[in-house]
């Protein structure tokens, strides 16, 4: 069986708050710990609504070896401190939190 990649998408809601400094700052940091841990691509990008993150790896196999690392318990610990900080209820305002297999990316 030939190996897939894969893509984590993670969308939350915004509900009229802004981005914080410290919440990119801490998105940047996971997405840029990311690419040192295998990850082939990131994106963090919002719209008037949500804040979107992905991240692109080879196969399923990569990711799950980022996210079990210690780097990634940190990293993520953080995201969670600076969203809360700036008035985000992250069990309710994450509307999206999955890993697809990627079907086809030029």
């Amino acid at each position: 069986m030939e190996k897939s990649s894969v893509m984590r998408v993670w969308v939350t809601n915004k509900n009229n708050r802004e981005i914080t400094a410290e919440m990119s700052e801490s998105m940047v940091a996971f997405l840029s710990t990311a690419m040192e841990h295998g990850c082939i691509g990131s994106t963090f990008a919002e719209d008037d609504e949500r804040i979107i993150a992905s991240t692109r790896w080879s196969d399923e196999m990569a990711l799950e070896q980022f996210r079990s690392s210690e780097e990634y318990k940190i990293q993520e610990g953080k995201i969670i401190e600076s969203f809360v900080a700036a008035g985000f209820e992250i069990a309710d305002d994450i509307l999206f939190n999955s890993t697809a297999t990627i079907l086809f990316t030029n």
